[in-house]
C-alpha cells in the first residue's frame, strides 16, 4: 500500500479539488439538541422548586429580600408561568432545531496532505449568514489533541483541537497575569467537531506534521526548499583570475 493509500481518512469521504471534505455527522446535532433539551428540564425543574419554597412564609420573604422582581411569579402563580415557560420551551426548540440543523449541514471540513504543489493544510467552513473559511497551514500548528465529553462519548462522536502559535512580541514576559495575557493572545484554538473518527484524524495530522521533519516529497521541496549558495562559482572563479593577472603586471 503506498502512502496515499494509506493517508486517506476514512470513513470514505468526498474528494474535491482543494483536498478530501467531510461534515459532522447527524449525531452531532442530535447531541446539541439534547443538551438543550436537558438545560430546559433543569430549568424547570428550578422554577417548580421556587413555586413549591414559595408555600413557606419565611422562606418567600428572603427570596424577595434578595431579588424583588420575583414577586411577579407569586402575582401570576404557578399555573400561568408553566405556561408560558412550556410554550416558550417548545418555540425555541423548534426553531433552534432549524437552524441547528442548518448550521450544521453548512459546516465542512478538509485536511490537504503533502500532495501537489501546495502546502498541507486544514480547512474549515462554518457559518450561515456570515460564512467563515479558515486555512490552518501545518507548520502553525503546535499541539493537537482529542476531546470527548459525556455526550460524546454516549453518541460515540469527539472533537479535534488545534492549537496554533500566534504572533509574537519576542519580548520576554514578567509575571503570572502577563505571561497568561500573552498566551492567550498568541495561541489560537481551531475546531473540528461532531466527527466519529477523531482519533484517525488526530493521527492523520500528526503524522503529515512530521513530514517537516524529514525530507518533503519532490513537487515540494523544489517549490519550498531555498537552493544552497555555493562558494566558488563561475563569477568567483574570474574574479581570482583577475587578481592574479594584476599582481604578475605589478612583478613585472
Amino acid at each position: 500500500m503506498t502512502y496515499d493509500e494509506e493517508r486517506v481518512i476514512r470513513p470514505p469521504i468526498d474528494q474535491v479539488s482543494s483536498g478530501r471534505v467531510f461534515h459532522p455527522t447527524n449525531t452531532f446535532l442530535y447531541k446539541k439538541i439534547l443538551k438543550v433539551g436537558i438545560l430546559l428540564v433543569l430549568i424547570w425543574m428550578a422554577l417548580r422548586l421556587l413555586f413549591i419554597g414559595f408555600t413557606d412564609p419565611t422562606f418567600l420573604e428572603i427570596i424577595l429580600a434578595i431579588s424583588q422582581p420575583l414577586e411577579i411569579l407569586v402575582l401570576i402563580g404557578w399555573e400561568t408561568t408553566n405556561l408560558i415557560f412550556v410554550s416558550a420551551a417548545v418555540v425555541f426548540v423548534i426553531a433552534g432545531s432549524i437552524y441547528t440543523f442548518i448550521y450544521v449541514s453548512r459546516i465542512e471540513y478538509s485536511v490537504l496532505g503533502w500532495s501537489g504543489d501546495v502546502m498541507p493544510e486544514i480547512y474549515t467552513r462554518k457559518g450561515i449568514i456570515n460564512i467563515t473559511k479558515k486555512h490552518v497551514p501545518f507548520r502553525t500548528i503546535v499541539n493537537v489533541r482529542t476531546r470527548k465529553g459525556i455526550f460524546d462519548r454516549l453518541f460515540g462522536i469527539g472533537t479535534v483541537l488545534i492549537e496554533t502559535a500566534g504572533g509574537s512580541t519576542g519580548v520576554q514576559a514578567t509575571g503570572i497575569v502577563t505571561i497568561l495575557l500573552q498566551r492567550l493572545r498568541s495561541e489560537a484554538v481551531e475546531k473540528v467537531e461532531g466527527i466519529k473518527f477523531h482519533e484517525e484524524l488526530r493521527d492523520f495530522i500528526l503524522r503529515e506534521m512530521r513530514m517537516f521533519g524529514r525530507k518533503a516529497p519532490t513537487s515540494m521541496a523544489t517549490r519550498f526548499v531555498r537552493p544552497k549558495r555555493r562558494i566558488f562559482s563561475r563569477i568567483t572563479l574570474e574574479a581570482f583570475l583577475e587578481i592574479r593577472d594584476i599582481l604578475r603586471e605589478r612583478e613585472k
